[in-house]
């Protein structure tokens, strides 16, 4: 009959090729949706493979990295238990923070009653305050010593902060330098800095009117100094001179238990010009 359904020829009926071309399509639909999801699983699965070993890493690599940081440590605390107990920075500077200011104080007393001495006696050197281009020179005279000292405060504590010695020298009879080509600029320069008056007389002379040798007469009152100052921060007693023993400048730095009384008292024997252990410590 031409109107039963059965009959795929019938009116209505959807083409043998196209239902075919359906099922194709639907099939290959199918295979891609599950090559997607294949791919999907595999990369997932890739993804976590990584994942875990970059976990595993990591784990390896913080167990190792522990260990070394507790061998540092271990390292850390074993000297920190060999020093003696309370031995902090903290702690290390107040102790040196005192003992300075102490030192500072009794250094001030000795010298100002050196200084009173100096006054009274005028003393003579044992020896002349030399430089590299005096030769021979009379020892020197002493006089007008002052010391004197300034305090600050450090850490809410008033402390003793600078020393100062101050004097002057002269030569008993005046010193005659005899120098040539460039060491007459060398002389007048270290005299100027170290406000050393002089008075220069040219010896001989070249065809431009140039003095080529020349003497140096040195006969006033030479201005030497001590300039001792405490250092809190790092701490440490650093001395400064000008003139002291020697013309020209010098330096020294020292530990705080190494700058005592006694060592103010080397300063002095330095000053003198005779035999001290000051001398030794300082730089020129």
């Amino acid at each position: 009959m031409a109107n039963d359904p059965r009959n795929p020829s019938g009116p209505g009926a959807p083409a043998p090729d196209f239902l075919a071309g359906l099922d194709t399509f639907s099939r290959k639909i199918d295979e891609e949706q599950k090559a997607r999801e294949r791919e999907e699983a595999e990369r997932r699965r890739r993804e976590e493979e990584e994942a875990r070993r970059r976990a595993e890493a990591e784990r390896v690599r913080q167990a190792e990295g522990g260990g070394r940081r507790f061998a540092a440590l271990d390292m850390l605390r074993k000297q920190a238990a060999s020093r003696p107990a309370g031995e902090d920075t903290a702690s290390r500077r107040a102790a040196a923070k005192a003992l300075i200011h102490k030192n500072l104080l009794s250094a001030m007393h000795y010298l100002a009653e050196f200084a009173k001495e100096l006054n009274g006696v005028l003393p003579t050197t044992e020896r002349p305050y030399g430089f590299i281009h005096l030769h021979q020179a009379s020892p020197m005279v002493l006089s007008s010593a002052f010391a004197d000292y300034r305090l600050r405060k450090v850490d809410g504590d008033e402390v003793c902060d600078q020393v100062f010695l101050t004097y002057h020298a002269r030569y008993a009879q005046p010193a005659a330098v005899d120098v040539a080509g460039p060491d007459i600029e060398y002389c007048r320069r270290l005299f100027a800095m170290s406000r050393v008056p002089f008075e220069f007389s040219a010896l001989k002379k070249n065809d431009f009117g140039q003095a080529v040798s020349g003497r140096f007469a040195l006969s006033g009152a030479i201005p030497c100094e001590v300039h001792i100052r405490a250092d809190y921060d790092a701490p440490a007693v650093l001395i400064e001179l000008l003139n002291v023993g020697t013309i020209g400048a010098g330096r020294c730095r020292l530990a705080p238990e190494a700058f005592n009384e006694r060592f103010a008292d080397e300063i002095a024997k330095h000053a003198l010009g005779s035999q001290n252990e000051f001398a030794k410590f300082v730089t020129r």
